[in-house]
Formats: C-alpha cells, sequence, structure tokens
C-alpha cells in the first residue's frame, strides 16, 4: 500500500474520519439534569465535530437567559441562569462559557463567571476560548442585491472560523442571512472562488478588504436596521435569526469609527460593482452545510499537493528526518500532522506557535486516532516536521526556533499529560462517538468493549485471570482520607457479606474476593483523583454501597437480566432506600471513569472480573471472525 493510500492513525473503526463531518448522536440515559428541557439540546452539540455546532445551539439559549424567558417546561418567573448554575454537567458549564461572554447584561456575565470558577469540566478550545475571541481580518465580495461580508473568529489554540453575514441593501442595508463556518478565511476564499469559477466568475474581481472599523461599522448599521423579529430568509436562514446575540457578540468585538453605508446602500468607498444576482449565488451559501474542510472520500488529502507531491514522503526524505524512525507509525503520524494543521489552519505547513503549542498541549493528550506506537514517535517527529515545513515556507530560523521553545516543554510533558486518567477517559469517549458516526453497529459494539477495558490496543490482549484478594491500598492517598476510607472499605465488606448471606448461590465468583477488590481499587482511585469528592459529608455506608453498585454495573453483574443480581438486592444491603444514582455521578467523575451512553464503563480491565473479562473476549472474537469473512 502507498503513502498515498494509507490513513492517517492505526487500524481502527474511525481511521478514515473527517474533521469535519456530521456526528450521529445517540443520547444518554435520563439523569436529573433533564428537568431542564434546555440540556438535551445543549449535549449533541457541545459533542459535534463542528466547531461552531455549539455556538449556533446556544446563541438562542443565551437571549432566553439574558430576557428571562423560559422556554416551555419550565414555570413563569423562572430564573432561568440559575437553572443552568445549580445543575453541574459538562452542558451547563459549556453554556456558562457562552453567557459570561455572549450576554450583553453585565449582571449575567458575572454570575456566569463565578458559577465557572467552580467547575472543572475539561471544555473544548472553541467553548472553553470563546471569552478570548478576536476579529482576525474581514472582506467583503457584493451581488447585485446585497454584500457578503466574511469575518473571521480567531480564538486561542488555533481555533478558526468564519461569520458570514449577508446584508442586503433594499430598502435599506439590514441583515439578511447570516451562518458561522468552522474554516480560516482563506479556506472559504478558496471554496468561493471554487464555487464562483464554475460559474465563470473571478472572486478576485470583486474580493476587497475592509478595515476593523468598516467591518464594525457596516455591521452595526445594518444590525440597528434589522428587526429583533427579523424572520429566517426563503430558501434559507438555518441559523439566522437565531444566531442574532453571537452577531452582536462578534459586532462587539470590532471598533465601529469607520464609514458604513453611503445612502444608496453602498459601503462607502467601496467599488459599486454587482456581481451577479443574487439567485445565482445560492449554492455558494451551501458552505453552511459543511463543503469546507477535507472530505476523505472526495479528493486528495491534505498531504497531496494539486502537482502531486507527497508532502510526507519529502519529508521522511528530508535532512530533518534522518533521525527519525523510517516506519509506518511515523508516516501515519505524519499524516496526521498534516490533517490537523490543514483542518485548522488551511495550510498543511502552517505551523506556527499558538498552532504548535495547542497540538503539543491540548490536542494529542486526548487524540485517541494515533496507536501507542506513533504517539512514541511525537517526541521526535514533530520538531523535525516543523523545522521541514519552515525551511520548505522559506520562514525564517529565528522565527522557527521560537516555536520550538514552545512546543520542546509541552513535548516533555507529553507521556505524563496523555496518561492522566481524565485525558484517557476521553479518548475512549471519542472512539465511541467516532464509531457512532461510522454507522456501523459492528464498530460501535467495538469501540463499546474498547470502552469498557482501557482501549482497543487492551482489547487486543485482554487477559482473563482473576482479580486476586487485595486490601485496600492507601498509598498516594492524603492521610486525612485515610479513616475515612477505612470506614467505607468496612461497609463494603459488610454489605457484601449481607449481599452473600441472603443470595447464597452467588456467593464465590459474583460477590466473592474479585468483587471486593475492585470495589478496593475503585475507592482507592477516587480518592487519589479527587480526594475533595471523598470529603463530603456523604455517609460512609451510602459511599460503600454505591461503589458496589457502579463495580456490579460495570461488570454486568447488577441491573435486568440476564444479570443475577438485581441492583435493588444489592441497595437494601447497605440499607440504600433511594437511587443511588447522584452520589454514584460524584464517585464516577471523581476516578475519572469514562461516560457512557448505556450502562457504565469501568475504563479499566483492572477493574474487571474474570466472568467480565472472558465476556468481553468472546464478544471481542466473534467480531474478529466476522471481520475476516467479509
Amino acid at each position: 500500500m502507498s503513502r498515498r493510500q494509507r490513513s492517517p492513525g492505526p487500524r481502527r473503526p474511525h481511521q478514515h474520519e473527517s474533521a469535519r463531518h456530521s456526528a450521529r448522536r445517540a443520547h444518554a440515559p435520563a439523569e436529573p439534569s433533564e428537568d431542564n428541557p434546555l440540556i438535551p439540546l445543549l449535549r449533541p452539540a457541545l459533542r459535534d465535530r463542528d466547531i461552531t455546532a455549539f455556538w449556533v445551539t446556544a446563541a438562542p439559549i443565551v437571549e432566553m437567559v439574558s430576557e428571562k424567558a423560559p422556554p416551555a417546561g419550565l414555570p413563569e418567573g423562572v430564573d432561568l441562569l440559575q437553572t443552568f448554575i445549580e445543575i453541574d454537567v459538562a452542558e451547563t458549564t459549556a453554556l456558562l462559557h457562552m453567557v459570561a461572554a455572549v450576554s450583553t447584561q453585565e449582571d449575567l456575565r458575572q454570575r456566569a463567571l463565578t458559577a465557572l470558577s467552580t467547575r472543572r469540566q475539561p471544555m473544548p478550545p472553541q467553548v472553553q476560548g470563546i471569552g478570548q475571541a478576536a476579529v482576525g481580518g474581514s472582506t467583503v465580495f457584493s451581488d447585485t442585491a446585497g454584500d457578503n461580508l466574511m469575518i473571521e473568529i480567531a480564538l486561542p489554540q488555533a481555533v478558526r472560523a468564519v461569520l458570514i453575514v449577508y446584508i442586503a441593501r433594499d430598502p435599506l442595508p439590514y441583515v439578511k442571512d447570516a451562518f458561522v463556518v468552522g474554516a480560516p478565511l482563506r479556506q472559504i476564499h478558496a471554496d468561493y472562488r471554487r464555487i464562483m469559477g464554475e460559474d465563470g466568475y473571478s472572486l478576485d474581481d470583486v474580493l476587497e478588504v475592509l478595515s476593523p472599523e468598516q467591518t464594525g461599522a457596516c455591521l452595526a448599521q445594518a444590525l440597528g436596521a434589522t428587526p429583533a423579529g427579523a424572520e429566517s430568509p426563503e430558501g434559507g436562514g438555518e441559523q439566522w435569526p437565531m444566531l442574532r446575540p453571537f452577531v452582536e457578540f462578534i459586532r462587539g468585538l470590532l471598533p465601529a469609527s469607520g464609514p458604513g453605508y453611503d445612502g444608496g446602500g453602498h459601503i462607502i468607498g467601496s467599488e459599486e460593482r454587482g456581481l451577479v444576482a443574487e439567485d445565482e449565488l445560492a449554492d455558494g451559501r451551501e458552505l453552511r452545510d459543511g463543503e469546507s474542510g477535507f472530505d476523505p472520500d472526495g479528493g486528495s488529502p491534505p498531504w497531496i499537493l494539486e502537482d502531486g507531491t507527497d508532502l510526507v514522503e519529502d519529508f521522511l526524505a528530508s535532512p530533518q528526518a534522518r533521525a527519525v524512525d523510517q516506519g509506518d507509525a511515523t508516516a501515519q503520524l505524519a499524516m496526521f500532522l498534516f490533517l490537523v494543521a490543514s483542518g485548522a489552519t488551511g495550510d498543511p505547513l502552517g505551523w506556527t506557535a499558538e498552532m504548535s503549542e495547542w497540538v503539543a498541549g491540548e490536542m494529542l493528550p486526548t487524540n485517541p486516532v494515533l496507536s501507542n506506537d506513533a504517539m512514541d514517535e511525537v517526541p521526535s517527529v514533530l520538531p523535525a516536521l516543523i523545522t521541514w515545513a519552515h525551511t520548505r515556507s522559506g520562514i525564517a530560523p529565528d522565527r522557527t526556533l521560537a516555536v520550538l521553545e514552545v512546543v520542546s516543554p509541552l513535548l516533555a510533558e507529553l507521556p505524563a499529560r496523555r496518561a492522566d486518567p481524565r485525558k484517557r477517559a476521553r479518548r475512549l469517549e471519542e472512539n465511541v462517538e467516532y464509531a457512532l458516526e461510522s454507522g456501523d453497529p459492528r464498530e460501535v459494539r467495538r469501540a463499546d468493549l474498547a470502552m469498557r477495558v482501557g482501549g482497543y490496543e487492551e482489547l487486543e490482549t485482554l487477559e482473563v485471570a482473576p482479580l486476586p484478594a487485595e486490601l485496600l491500598v492507601l498509598d498516594g492517598i492524603a492521610e486525612d482520607l485515610h479513616a475515612r476510607l477505612r470506614e467505607i472499605d468496612a461497609h463494603l465488606v459488610a454489605g457484601l457479606d449481607r449481599l452473600a448471606g441472603s443470595h447464597l448461590e452467588l456467593g464465590g465468583p459474583v460477590i466473592g474476593d474479585e468483587f471486593l477488590t475492585a470495589c478496593r481499587r475503585l475507592l482507592a482511585r477516587a480518592a487519589r483523583l479527587d480526594p475533595v469528592a471523598l470529603r463530603r459529608k456523604a455517609s460512609t455506608r451510602i459511599t460503600a454501597g454505591t461503589l458496589a453498585w457502579i463495580i456490579g454495573r460495570g461488570n454486568d453483574l447488577v441491573g435486568h437480566p440476564p444479570s443475577p443480581l438485581r441492583a435493588g438486592d444489592l441497595l437494601r444491603a447497605f440499607e440504600i432506600a433511594g437511587s443511588p444514582s447522584q452520589r454514584s455521578d460524584t464517585l464516577m467523575r471523581a476516578a475519572a471513569l469514562p461516560r457512557c451512553f448505556v450502562g457504565v464503563a469501568l475504563g479499566d480491565a483492572e477493574l474487571l472480573t474474570a466472568s467480565a473479562r472472558q465476556g468481553i473476549r468472546r464478544t471481542r472474537d466473534v467480531l474478529d471472525a466476522d471481520e475476516a469473512d467479509r
């Protein structure tokens, strides 16, 4: 197989995953957070691989919060922002970031910022960095009826998007349509250049650069003339007018001191040259549907240039790559890095300091695509690739040195950051998300098995020997927790003894030494990773029962048939009357378990009993045989 045909990663269900195709999302089981009807709307948008999806979904909710207008399902007069503050989940944390940045009301922004100071959920860069958004540049081209204003939005960690606003001239300039696209401005120009070229027009003949002052003035003037109750334009408007709060936010990032529109509806100082009738440009607006970016099924990958040059081959043959391993893992890593750079900057060679810092510090620790072998090559390959890319692009050596100085300490920390349990959990979650996007039920099943044992490579090497009998290990745990953990452990022993006594047929392999060992390991892990969660004034008995419930669910031993034990029987053995869901959420977050759409995933073979691992291996072997037969 030639390098041109290889995918940028190891054999995975999602190896041909594009950076920008629509996700097929499954909904999580009902939780207390579902009491707020808006949270289910936010969940798929937060997980969407389109960086603009959450902005689009959250913008009208921010407006609801600002107007104190609760949606159907919530009582009149409710403090909508407070309902999000009181529910500590990833979706509400993301919305609080949007409120803190986008809301026009200072008191709401301050309340959101205060609440965010207590939140711990990791956020994607397009959410975490929304408060640091800046305008990178603006261009415009016109048709006979209005102006297509394109504003690049720059966020930390090399996040780039473009707000495209169509400002109609008649009866006076107003916003007729607006949408955001998750791509840099240069990529949007390239897409419009191609679309218009197919119809015999040249973007370069009409494209003009606007200053920040004039961009702000034009947008402010058009928004001021647009009624608050503006309707969606005929034949479009998937995002407008719902996106208006976000457009107003971007307008606020711009000065408005420049010249705007003249009395005839034309930008002052701009040539009045209509290109083509508005309806003939309708196809160009389909950029909102995701034309921008690399499509692995529709054209060359970004490491193959138009003249046929293979950047991977050129890099590996270069003096800069002389010291790196020349195996498949390195080639796959190089492909992946070119793909990432192209998606983030529009240029596979666009290794700026900001881009390099994001890749080394944030993206690689949580990326699930690369194999362990490829990850081992990152510290040697990334600096060599950056140096080669800068040399090929004619970038001065001192600028290259500055980038490498930023990247070097992050590469030294990369193994530890990647091994961090929370980063590891996020990789397991993304494996399932990618498999869901593939639409192949076999790949979804394999990804689910990998999530349960800790990853694809762990699934391939899974052993089935029973867990040993172990005492509670307190090494590495804060001393002030030792007494509390011993008390929880005593409740574990007593509760499991009661359970075994009432279900004698379950003694031994189901609730014997293996089960207790798994419970003790989970308790110790939660205490090491998040001691605060164990210092809370929760009942030690309820904590013990909840740990047993988590381990039971994660090993398919507790629940509905064919699980051998009912949840109610286990909870009664620990004298727990209600549902353990709230305490279980706290403990699972503390132990950095991956979030599972259905059931409980322990994310580690060291927490699985032999019977659970045997079942997983049987299912894996069936999937392998099925794949071999295809």
